[in-house]
């Protein structure tokens, strides 16, 4: 796959989890489970790029 395809099929997947995180009650369990998560990659990814960079 190319890379504008594998940039294309993340932001598409990326917009449909966003869509049905939107319909979640915020206090819900699913909701924060999912944040939570959410915080995780992005620190991880986040440390992964300041290694690359240094």
């Amino acid at each position: 796959m190319e890379m504008k395809g594998l940039a294309a099929a993340v932001g598409a997947g990326m917009l449909a989890g966003a869509a049905v995180m939107m319909m979640v009650p915020k206090r819900s369990a699913m909701y924060q489970a999912a944040d939570d998560a959410a915080h995780t990659i992005k620190r991880k990814v986040s440390d992964v790029v300041d290694d690359m960079m240094h």
